[in-house]
């Protein structure tokens, strides 16, 4: 007996066939060549009998018929006779090729009766009954003819040609079918092989996604990583550390082209420019180049903070509404900069999975699901943030860094992507993926307001320990508004105030040091200390001059001496060559070049700008006059300030310079030559100086007293000018 099996199929065929055969003859429309529909059925139940017994005799037989395997083509005729029979049941066929359609379609069907069982006959029987089909076809062909009908005829001619075709298409089907199973089963079943190996991947990331605590871990992470306001190299005595989430204030960006972005510490023109980095997150669906930010900004402009409050902001879920949901993945890019420029870098996935298995990334050690930042970068629902390509000093080894950033971007296109850098850094490492470059705004009033309140009154909280109350937040407004007074009443405090990094200082010397101006001296100091070396230590920026603080701005300040003698603040790269030359070869040697060092000052530490191609300058006139004090104080050379009492130039380094030294021998050269100019610097000396002799003191005192009380016009004059002068400065520092 046969299996069942051997024969279903087969047999399912003839039934098909049949029902649609004795269907598609039951269509009233048809009138001519009336077929009973008993002989449909009388030759479907000779087909399957004949379909039985061929089962058993090639059972019986060593080897079965060759035609035995082919029991599908049984289905060729019914699906050509479905679609035909679709066509007229629902009327798609046009009205004079009807007839010709139901009988194709018929035709069709009855082939497929008649199929299944002939394809198991020996081949000798097969070759013999391969002209039967032909010769119904042109019998029924003939008599359309004869009717007239000429469609209908030239439909089953046309069938008759493919009847005779049949063998040729047969074996051409077997063919394909032998080379398919030589050539392309193997490779199907690779494929199948990788396609379940990725539907396992698949189903393991999605449990993983539900059942694993990975990603409450890592946002708490993120979130105690990130929760504190940072401002590396700060150490003023007494400083507490503020939430960031409470004294962030957000960025003013702009659009501009990197070669027009200034690399000036402290810029005096500011952009009208309102726009936020959410402007362009929030509209990353609808603009594909906002998936591609570089932001670009002077030091201290707040690029990193920036990145770290978007961080902090993605990990307690607190973006804008309009916002994607995006998990924030955030680098600096000198602590990764070896392994992504060595010879076989990481991809980006994999260097997140690694660093955070290592507990090298956003603190303690977490196990991220296989494959779980691969698939959530793939599918654009990540936010990179690079920080700090300008902090991979090397100028070829940052190319390289930038050139990994390219092909990360092209690896994962749907991913958004931001960057920072300093200009210079950007300028010979430009992204070829970027889409918009964005310059950072320096500080309006409005946001320097904003940031000191919020500053101080954190302070006061953590200070205080106890909770936001009004007697919290009024001692915290009253710092705040002494503060911003003071910077309104003196300018070159009010132009620093514009960079982010300068202002938290100023903040800082003003609540711990003493009231401003008369301390400003020891934020210069903290300032050129900070800007020099100890944030870019405490970032793990890398040293290209190893040159200590101290060495560094001994150099400095000969070139800030020499530009205060010239009566200028602009020099070209060639004379600054020729100023400090002979200075950094007697703290550096040979091992740094003037150039060199000139152009790290502007790139690393911002103290020095290139105001135009070739003219430099320092990025305030109050580091340069700071400076210039600090040398004429540390080589004893106080007689060229005797001799500029009474040149207003000069004014502020002898403020500066008295502030740390003694101010006696200032005095006794105002007093010699008595101005409205000289004997006000004197008393500026007198209550900033940091001693004064008593003698000296006294006579200047009663200088004044006794020119006031003059009845000579010039003199009573020039006391009251000393003496409005001195008050106005008392109003200043008392308000």
């Amino acid at each position: 007996m046969p299996k069942l099996k051997d024969w279903l199929l087969p047999l399912l065929g003839i039934l098909s066939n049949g029902f649609f055969c004795w269907l598609i003859n039951q269509f009233p429309s048809k009138n001519d060549l009336h077929i009973p529909n008993s002989l449909i059925f009388s030759l479907m139940g000779v087909c399957i009998v004949a379909l039985f017994i061929l089962e058993l005799s090639s059972k019986s037989q060593s080897s079965p018929a060759s035609g035995k395997q082919n029991w599908l083509v049984g289905f060729l005729p019914l699906t050509g006779g479905g679609i035909l029979y679709s066509l007229i049941k629902f009327q798609q066929v046009p009205a004079e090729f009807t007839s010709a359609v139901f009988y194709t379609s018929l035709s069709l069907f009855v082939v497929g009766i008649v199929l299944p069982p002939v394809l198991l006959l020996p081949r000798t029987w097969q070759r013999r009954l391969f002209w039967l089909p032909p010769a119904v076809f042109l019998w029924i062909g003939i008599h359309f003819l004869r009717q007239g009908q000429w469609i209908s005829a030239f439909t089953f001619l046309v069938l008759e040609v493919v009847a005779l075709l049949l063998p040729i298409i047969f074996r051409f089907i077997d063919k394909l079918r032998q080379q398919s199973k030589a050539r392309l089963y193997p490779l199907v079943d690779q494929r199948m092989d990788s396609l379940a190996a990725t539907v396992i991947s698949k189903l393991e990331f999605l449990l993983w996604e539900v059942t694993s605590p990975f990603h409450r871990q890592y946002y708490q992470n993120l979130i105690f990583t990130y929760r504190t306001y940072r401002t590396q190299g700060l150490k003023t005595a007494g400083a507490l550390t503020p939430d960031l989430d409470k004294v962030f204030v957000p960025l003013r960006v702009a659009s501009k082209a990197p070669g027009q972005i200034s690399a000036a510490m402290i810029q005096e023109q500011q952009s009208a420019a309102n726009l936020r980095i959410w402007n362009f997150l929030t509209k990353i669906s609808e603009q594909s180049a906002y998936k591609r930010i570089v932001v670009i900004g002077s030091p201290g402009s707040g690029k990193t903070t920036l990145l770290e409050h978007l961080t902090l902001t993605y990990a307690q879920h607190r973006q804008p509404p309009q916002a994607p949901k995006l998990i924030p993945v955030l680098f600096y890019l000198r602590q990764i900069r070896d392994e992504i420029t060595s010879n076989q870098p990481p991809t980006l996935a994999q260097l997140v999975t690694t660093k955070l298995k290592d507990g090298q990334h956003e603190g303690s050690s977490l196990q991220p699901p296989p494959q779980w930042f691969k698939e959530k970068l793939r599918q654009g629902q990540c936010l990179v943030m690079l920080d700090g390509l300008d902090e991979v000093a090397d100028e070829t080894q940052r190319q390289g860094v930038s050139q990994w950033v390219d092909t990360q971007m092209e690896a994962y296109p749907k991913t958004t992507f931001i960057l920072t850098s300093r200009p210079f850094g950007y300028r010979n490492a430009q992204l070829k993926q970027v889409g918009i470059v964005l310059e950072v705004q320096p500080f309006n009033l409005k946001q320097r307001e904003e940031f000191l309140h919020s500053w101080y009154l954190q302070n006061e909280v953590k200070r205080q320990a106890r909770q936001e109350d009004p007697g919290v937040r009024m001692a915290a407004a009253k710092k705040a508004d002494d503060l911003i007074e003071r910077l309104k009443k003196f300018p070159p405090l009010a132009a620093m105030a514009c960079n982010p990094l300068l202002l938290t200082m100023i903040a800082l010397v003003h609540d711990n040091r003493g009231a401003l101006p008369g301390s400003r001296v020891e934020l210069y100091g903290e300032i050129c200390e900070v800007l020099l070396i100890r944030r870019q230590r405490d970032k793990d920026v890398p040293d290209t001059i190893q040159l200590n603080v101290g060495q560094q701005q001994s150099v400095l300040q000969v070139l800030a001496l020499k530009l205060m003698v010239k009566k200028t603040r602009e020099f070209t790269l060639a004379e600054g060559v020729r100023i400090i030359q002979h200075q950094l070869a007697a703290v550096a040697g040979t091992q740094v070049k003037p150039k060199q060092f000139l152009k790290h000052i502007e790139n690393v530490s911002g103290l020095l700008v290139e105001k135009e191609l070739g003219v430099y300058e320092f990025a305030h006139l109050s580091f340069q006059e700071y400076l210039a004090a600090a040398h004429v104080k540390e080589t004893n050379q106080e007689k060229p300030l005797i001799q500029k009492i009474n040149d207003s130039w000069w004014h502020e380094t002898i403020r500066l310079y008295a502030a740390k030294s003694d101010a006696t021998n200032l005095i006794r050269a105002a007093l010699a030559n008595p101005t409205v100019a000289s004997l006000s610097i004197a008393y500026d000396c007198l209550a900033e100086g940091n001693r004064v002799e008593l003698g000296v003191r006294q006579k200047l005192e009663a200088k004044l007293k006794s020119d006031v009380e003059s009845s000579d016009p010039e003199t009573f004059k020039l006391a009251a000018g000393v003496q409005l002068s001195r008050r106005l400065k008392n109003a200043v520092a008392n308000s």
